[in-house]
């Protein structure tokens, strides 16, 4: 019969501390619930982005979404038709007058031998 009581008083008291800490779980679900949504819509959005081509995946929504993108000749970096430099004999572009000394100067470049 002492037994009993005990177990009463036992679970009377996990009800009222259940009772009392329920809204901070609640919230402690939610913030759980839009951290593993945001992490899911991340990982799509990433996804995404890898199955795109380069001219879709990188152009804005301020009136570049139909600006062709080029890619740097020396250092492979995407940018805007519009920014790239070009030469007039080449269809090379480039994405800085660095880019573009670096690639004419072949003289900068080390070579490393097997030995």
């Amino acid at each position: 019969m002492k037994y009993l009581i005990i177990l009463g008083l036992l679970v009377l008291v996990g009800g009222l501390i259940y009772w009392r800490i329920r809204p901070y779980i609640i919230v402690v679900r939610r913030v759980l619930g839009v951290l593993r949504g945001a992490q899911t819509a991340g990982l799509r959005d990433e996804a995404a982005d890898f199955s795109r081509r380069p001219t879709e995946a990188h152009t804005g929504s301020r009136g570049m979404s139909g600006e062709k993108l080029t890619r740097c000749a020396a250092c492979g970096t995407w940018l805007p038709a519009s920014r790239a430099l070009a030469l007039r004999h080449s269809a090379a572009s480039y994405c800085s007058p660095a880019c573009l000394e670096r690639s004419a100067n072949p003289s900068s470049r080390t070579r490393k031998s097997a030995s």
